[in-house]
């Protein structure tokens, strides 16, 4: 047999042997993630879930006992209540007008209670007399009829142009002592206001957990509080008082 067909044999032979084998690249793989994938675990649901934990919450802000009531905040209260009295106690004048003594009065404008001076501007004329240059000329009217009946003003209007002229009497030791008393009624009425948040602050005491030494510190830090605060508005009444009555 020739080497040429000898060859040939070999080669039908191998062809029936190797049915097209599968080539390398279309084999099938399993390919791993560039990016590693975090497994996820399914396990029971714990009971309670959130209400479980606002329990939890609440349980241990009652162990904290005291926590739950701040005396910093009813301290702010009466501190606030006071500076409002030095604040209204401005119109509080004798012996010179001033626009303090009228700017918060209310006036009615379009409908609506406002203070006079959001609707006009105020300038002291003299010492008894005061000016108001009203911005809308139209409330001019109702501006001099609210200031006159005014319960809150003791002092006589009038419309001059664009303007309404308060007036105010001379200053005489009666109208000085009858100042003095509505300082005196202001000054009681902020500390029933004082005494109020003090029994606010008792009554959180009273309804939170606390041992009998808290509540026993805690209510002596309220009458505290509130002493320093009554003592500021008796300094405050004594030093108006002097101030009106020296006129």
């Amino acid at each position: 047999m020739s080497a040429r067909r000898l060859a040939g044999t070999l080669l039908r032979g191998s062809m029936r042997t190797v049915r097209y084998p599968i080539s390398p690249c279309f084999a099938l793989r399993r390919i791993e993630p560039l990016i590693p994938v975090p497994k996820r675990f399914f396990g029971k649901k714990k009971k309670g879930g959130k209400a479980a934990k606002e329990h939890k919450s609440d349980s241990s802000a009652e162990a904290g006992g005291g926590a739950d009531v701040d005396l910093d905040i009813h301290s702010e209260e009466m501190d606030m209540l006071i500076e409002d009295l030095q604040n209204d106690l401005r119109k509080f004048r004798a012996g010179r007008a001033s626009p303090e003594m009228i700017e918060d009065l209310s006036v009615r404008a379009y409908g609506a209670s406002t203070p006079l001076k959001s609707v006009g501007q105020i300038a002291v004329r003299d010492a008894y007399n005061l000016t108001v240059t009203v911005h809308d000329p139209s409330l001019l009217e109702q501006i001099d009829a609210d200031l006159r009946n005014s319960n809150a003003l003791n002092a006589a209007t009038k419309v001059e142009g664009n303007r309404v002229v308060v007036t105010f009497p001379k200053s005489t030791k009666e109208s000085r002592e009858n100042l003095v008393k509505q300082v005196k009624k202001e000054c009681e009425q902020i500390k029933t206001k004082v005494r109020k948040v003090r029994q606010n602050a008792l009554d959180e005491i009273k309804s939170a957990k606390l041992t009998k030494d808290e509540q026993f510190q805690m209510k002596d830090d309220v009458q505290k509080i509130t002493d320093d605060a009554v003592k500021s508005i008796d300094k405050i009444l004594d030093s108006k008082s002097k101030d009106i009555m020296s006129m």
